[in-house]
């Protein structure tokens, strides 16, 4: 089952995301529980999302 995002924490994951591409670091911490936000690499894809697992997460596909 997908785990259910609110908008707000979409707007959050893509700012890290952004965050990620002007300094190479992430340094927000997840809304819902406060772990770290990590970036994994799926070939053409990667999902941005929280280190723990089944917490929030946003997946975004290349061209």
């Amino acid at each position: 089952m997908a785990t259910k995002t609110t908008i707000d924490e979409h707007r959050f994951l893509v700012e890290a995301d952004n965050d990620f591409a002007l300094h190479g670091k992430i340094e927000k911490k997840c809304p819902r529980c406060g772990n770290e936000i990590i970036i994994e690499d799926n070939g053409s894809a990667y999902t941005v999302r929280c280190k723990t697992k089944k917490c929030i997460k946003a997946e975004f596909r290349g061209i």
